[in-house]
């Protein structure tokens, strides 16, 4: 392998303790804060021109879902989704009642499916619950 990106990956190891990972800036924003880092600054690396912002991986973060960890901060208000929040709720209640039930939401990235997921959760968080998450 040659090129770029193994050559950073090989200098970023050598930077690494044992049992330790070091990543740079191109992989800390794609983690998407699902592992806790600790900002090593801009290092000065052999063989590569400008010096590299470096974490240091910590731990896997404890989180339920990818979109609880990305809205972890600011929750904006929904906004235009109550008919389908409610049907949702009427369709948890009467899976309570022993009537089965399923929902499947669906649709064009970004228009809010994670986001009323959320609503959900936190309408359903106010009551008796047992909660499950699958994630594909």
């Amino acid at each position: 392998m040659v090129g770029d990106t193994p050559n950073l990956a090989a200098r970023l190891q050598a930077v690494a303790g044992p049992n330790e990972v070091v990543i740079a800036a191109s992989t800390e924003q794609l983690l998407g804060g699902v592992f806790e880092t600790q900002d090593l600054g801009a290092l000065e690396l052999q063989g590569v021109t400008s010096p590299t912002q470096a974490w240091r991986v910590l731990s896997e973060r404890d989180l339920t879902s990818r979109f609880e960890e990305r809205s972890r901060d600011i929750v904006l208000p929904m906004v235009g989704r109550e008919y389908e929040l409610a049907l949702i709720m009427e369709r948890w209640e009467r899976a309570g009642a022993a009537e089965g039930q399923v929902v499947v939401l669906v649709g064009e990235a970004g228009i809010g499916k994670s986001r009323l997921t959320r609503a959900f959760i936190d309408e359903a968080q106010k009551r008796d619950h047992y909660r499950i998450s699958y994630h594909c």
